[in-house]
């Protein structure tokens, strides 16, 4: 009769992890910032392309409803989301998801409100080319008037003011 042997192989990456050494914490997080800085540039790049893709949508639009082009607007607005804030511009990452909300309560209602979607595509437009410049009172006061604007269309018809 044989005896059975199990044998477990050790796992490198626990014995790394034990292991003391390597970069302390705060040089860590200082080439990390340096990382992402770096990126900022192409960051930009791209959100400059998804704001005037997001333009030019939204120009096509008719006075009535078009489910086809506001869920190819939403595609277009919802998938930077999370980009800017990683690059340094969280109020453009909270403009873009004011903007999908909005587009997401139309769509619920089976409405198009082209003022709205244009208010907030030139609160995009502003936040990303002034967001080094812009002081905090003045980002923070375009920020909540979208959430106003968005959030008006939050409440079901009948109970809208």
């Amino acid at each position: 009769m044989s005896a059975v042997r199990i044998h477990i192989p050790p796992v490198r990456l626990a014995k790394l992890l034990r292991t003391p050494g390597g970069l302390p914490v705060a040089e860590a997080v200082q080439r990390a910032g340096a990382g992402l800085e770096s990126l900022k540039g192409e960051c930009l790049t791209e959100l400059k392309s998804v704001l005037d893709a997001a333009e030019a949508c939204a120009a096509r639009a008719g006075a009535a409803y078009d489910p086809a082009l506001l869920d190819e607007l939403y595609a277009i607005v919802a998938t930077p989301i999370g980009i800017p804030s990683v690059c340094g511009l969280a109020s453009v990452d909270t403009a873009l998801i004011s903007l999908s909300d909005l587009l997401d309560y139309l769509k619920g209602q089976e409405r198009w409100d082209a003022n709205a979607v244009a208010v907030h595509l030139r609160a995009f437009r502003l936040l990303l080319h002034t967001e080094g410049a812009a002081d905090e009172a003045g980002t923070q006061a375009i920020l909540a008037g979208l959430r106003k604007v968005s959030q008006r269309y939050a409440r079901p018809e009948a109970a809208a003011e």
